[in-house]
């Protein structure tokens, strides 16, 4: 393996990699793509996978970094504070909007469901309700799975990095172990407990393993010299063809025990493939340069702001035609409108809700770098 020609460095130290808002770009797309009608043909579910790849790929490199600066310690409060600035403020003023956005179309959240909405809490809400007798969420909160995933992430995986995590080594065990325990359970919940595809699909302790593959490939990258004869046989343009194929596998075959249970560990192998290649691989520097083009770039920092609110925009439109979102394409006035209101909110959102908490999170440690890439 070696660097190429965009300098990069692949210690978790610099914080700088090209691309990764890129990547996020690609995903927030194929999200928005499926959920405006074409879900049929673009899988947005695995949208959310890489998402969830990137983030478990960027918050390693983060945490990494500071251990490898501070003896394998990790600042917890700072990185809690930092993660609450990042994220809350935006989502607290989401489910206040939508709401009240839901009553015009007489759809009223219960308290519990708004109580999961702003403690990330939706995913189990989602595949619980009907055994407690609770309200079916029927307001537009359904995307909040994936955030909630993400949180729980966030809220683990920092503290385990710190106490199991102090060197290299330990951390590969540790990822590694979450990856292969993970699978197992989801295979377990799905053929023994019978607790359905909803289930595996959504809860964090079935789709954890997403974000761990990316956790890996920043370990990986981050013991660069140690890492390279172990890497170097994934390199090239045949395992670009096979991480595509392997992708491409993940999304066709349909049967119903792959799709709940391995189809996640299939498609977290192939994106890990693919990234490695994306930084390693020498003639894939053009597609970096792709990544890095300023637009790209741009829609993958606003792809949080997006994916916060394009689905109620979506919600709203297709009440009106009386159809679920993503279920058809809707009619050219309301699909325009759909786009200019997802994407005008998400502008107001990330300017005047995200932004102005970057210069605070600088306090707890954020970096530039990090105030535009996680």
């Amino acid at each position: 393996m070696t660097e190429n020609k965009n300098l990069i460095s692949f210690s978790a130290n610099s914080n700088y990699l090209p691309g990764l808002d890129g990547v996020r770009a690609i995903s927030i797309l194929i999200v928005l793509v499926s959920h405006f009608g074409l879900g049929k043909i673009v899988p947005g579910g695995f949208g959310v996978t890489i998402f969830f790849f990137v983030s478990g790929f960027l918050i390693t490199r983060l945490l990494v970094g500071e251990q490898n600066k501070t003896c394998g310690n990790i600042n917890l409060p700072n990185f809690y504070i930092r993660r609450f600035l990042r994220l809350m403020p935006a989502l607290y003023v989401f489910v206040a909007f939508t709401y009240f956005f839901s009553l015009f179309f007489g759809v009223k959240a219960t308290t519990g469901q708004t109580i999961s909405a702003l403690l990330y809490f939706a995913n189990y809400y989602d595949v619980i309700w009907q055994y407690f007798g609770w309200a079916q969420r029927i307001v537009p909160w359904g995307h909040l799975w994936s955030l909630a995933v993400e949180e729980h992430f966030y809220l683990l995986f920092p503290f385990l990095l710190a106490v199991f995590g102090r060197n290299q080594s330990s951390r590969l065990k540790l990822i590694i172990g979450v990856i292969i325990i993970v699978a197992i359970w989801r295979y377990f919940a799905f053929t023994t407990l019978k607790l359905g595809e909803n289930y595996t699909y959504s809860t964090t302790d079935c789709r954890i393993e997403s974000i761990a593959w990316g956790c890996l490939l920043a370990v990986l990258f981050d013991g660069f010299d140690a890492s390279k004869k172990r890497l170097n046989f994934l390199i090239g343009w045949h395992w670009v063809g096979i991480g595509l194929g392997i992708i491409l596998f993940s999304l066709l075959f349909r049967d119903e025990t792959f799709r709940a249970t391995m189809r996640y560990s299939i498609q977290g192998i192939g994106v890990f493939i693919l990234i490695l290649n994306l930084y390693a691989f020498q003639p894939l520097g053009f597609a970096l340069n792709i990544l890095e083009l300023k637009p790209i770039r741009f829609l993958g920092r606003l792809s949080y702001s997006l994916y916060l609110w394009h689905y109620p925009v979506l919600w709203g439109c297709y009440r009106m035609i009386g159809e679920d979102v993503g279920d058809v394409i809707l009619p050219a006035k309301l699909l325009i409108i759909a786009i200019i209101g997802s994407l005008g909110l998400a502008l107001l959102s990330y300017y005047y809700i995200e932004r102005p908490f970057f210069a605070l999170r600088k306090k707890f440690g954020g970096k530039p770098v990090e105030e535009m890439r996680t």
